[in-house]
């Protein structure tokens, strides 16, 4: 991807920090998107953006955005609670004392994540409920065992360094970073996913690969550039599953070059202009079943 980013780079007006400029200027202050609400093209003519922004239809409760929320909650709970355990045990810290410490409190964990997701969205059936419990503790014993792992191998490599030093090596350095997206036209408390000081930005993601995925990762690096005037380069899709007890992941990198920043920020003004305009955009020729408001324009509701 250095070679890449070093053959092709990306065009200055294409970064966020050119907020000022077209094309990243905003096309105006009414409304501010969040990532995934651009993001997340399921819908082609922007109908899903009408009915929950204008129309205040909320998105209908499914079991797929239940497990999306606990496991993306469970992947930040392991990061926090694993240098929360390295900083408590200064100098005797170990892989054993990770283990030792978090595992027995894996379905503790996730009975509140699961809890807390379905007062959010609604509640699942009983059976749907009990295969998300047992994902999402695989799920946690799984990065439990791996971060601990990491840890035993950063103290292997550097034996004289301190809980801290430790930590920044074993585990990812930033967990939902906080970043004020206003100045291209985005929400003022996004939370990046996972925040490297490497110029790069990931998204955990738990459905389905979708071809529009970047576009929430460059989302996040035009909103970084513009508050922080840094370039962020690289992305990263974190694809989470659990098949048969045993958690399981895909990694997508990419360069946010140009093509894709301008497509978003394409999105963006589209986006702007059917609420603007306050009108129903209608359906697409076909909607696809996996898009969150099927249900609600498939059964004739406007």
């Amino acid at each position: 991807m250095r070679r890449e980013l070093s053959e092709r780079g990306v065009s200055e007006e294409l970064r966020g920090w050119s907020f000022e400029g077209f094309p990243v200027q905003p096309p105006g202050g009414l409304f501010l998107f969040g990532v995934s609400e651009l993001a997340g093209r399921y819908c082609r003519t922007m109908r899903d953006l009408y009915l929950r922004k204008i129309l205040r239809v909320p998105t209908p409760p499914s079991v797929k955005v239940i497990r999306g929320i606990v496991f993306h909650d469970i992947c930040h709970r392991v990061i926090l609670d694993v240098k929360r355990v390295l900083f408590e045990e200064g100098s005797k810290v170990s892989g054993f004392r990770v283990l030792e410490g978090l595992l027995p409190q894996a379905m503790g964990v996730v009975e509140y994540s699961l809890g807390e997701a379905e007062r959010r969205v609604g509640e699942v059936d009983r059976e749907e409920r009990g295969e998300i419990l047992e994902e999402a503790v695989s799920l946690y014993r799984f990065l439990i065992i791996q971060a601990a792992a990491k840890v035993d191998w950063a103290l292997s490599k550097y034996p004289h360094a301190t809980a801290d030093s430790i930590a920044s090596v074993a585990i990812p350095p930033v967990v939902e970073r906080k970043v004020d997206g206003s100045l291209v036209g985005l929400g003022r408390e996004l939370s990046v996913d996972l925040y490297t000081p490497y110029n790069a930005v990931a998204d955990l993601k738990t459905g389905e690969v979708r071809s529009f995925h970047p576009y929430a990762v460059t989302g996040y690096a035009l909103a970084l550039e513009a508050e922080e005037n840094i370039p962020i380069d690289y992305g990263f899709i974190v694809y989470v599953k659990v098949k048969q007890g045993t958690p399981r992941f895909k990694l997508k990198c990419f360069v946010i070059g140009d093509e894709v920043r301008r497509e978003f920020l394409e999105l963006r003004d589209e986006a702007y202009e059917v609420l603007t305009l306050g009108k129903d955009p209608g359906k697409p020729p076909r909607c696809p079943k996996f898009c969150p408001y099927y249900e609600v324009c498939s059964g004739g509701e406007s």
